[in-house]
């Protein structure tokens, strides 16, 4: 069993979100090692990008701080393996494609399994294109988290259906960052997606 079905074997999981090397590595390794002990179920890590174009403002300044503090794709790599020396807490990697493909698709995914990482989101990478992804995912045994937003509304089943390690729902449109509401129906979507999922397990039953 995967570290991220183990998070959410009862049923809920605390996710939590830093970005990598803001304001350090060092800073950045000790938060992580600390959410771990205090129970966190599974953590996400930003690679730090210079054009995060689903961000919002403070994301953006968290990207900025790690960049000019010298953090790079390697030095996160090295850092994951160390936390992985210290905690068995689920670690997702958050990043763009962009930077993906300067590191180069095999490497990246290679180092990623060999650093002890379990999953990557690209929001910038629709499900229709995670052909580009997705082999180099399943040789290294990296599962690619999928996306659905409000938007998805008639791909909602086949997003679901053909999902691996969880089910990412966007609660709203735009960029991340704080707001005073959500105007979406945050309730609805995961009914769809809820609803998706029994509709695919009804169908292997009905197979298998």
């Amino acid at each position: 069993m995967s570290r991220i079905k183990e998070a959410f074997e009862n049923k809920k999981a605390f996710i939590a979100f830093l970005t990598g090397g803001d304001p350090d590595i060092e800073t950045t390794e000790n938060l992580i090692i600390a959410m771990a002990n205090e129970g966190v179920s599974l953590i996400e890590i930003g690679i730090p990008f210079s054009d995060p174009i689903a961000e919002g403002p403070v994301i953006q300044e968290a990207d900025e701080r790690a960049l000019s503090a010298g953090t790079t794709t390697d030095k996160l790599f090295d850092m994951v393996k160390r936390v992985r020396t210290k905690t068995n807490v689920p670690l997702v990697f958050m990043t763009y494609i962009n930077p993906v493909y300067v590191y180069g698709k095999d490497k990246f995914f290679k180092n990623c399994s060999e650093a002890g990482i379990d999953g990557v989101i690209v929001p910038d990478v629709p499900f229709e294109e995670k052909g580009e992804l997705q082999p180099f995912c399943t040789k290294y045994g990296v599962e690619l988290v999928s996306m659905i937003a409000p938007t998805s509304k008639d791909r909602v089943q086949v997003i679901a259906k053909d999902a691996e390690g969880f089910l990412y729902c966007v609660s709203s449109l735009g960029v991340t960052g704080v707001r005073s509401e959500i105007k979406n129906d945050i309730g609805e979507l995961i009914k769809q997606v809820k609803e998706s999922l029994c509709v695919f397990c009804n169908y292997l039953n009905s197979v298998l």
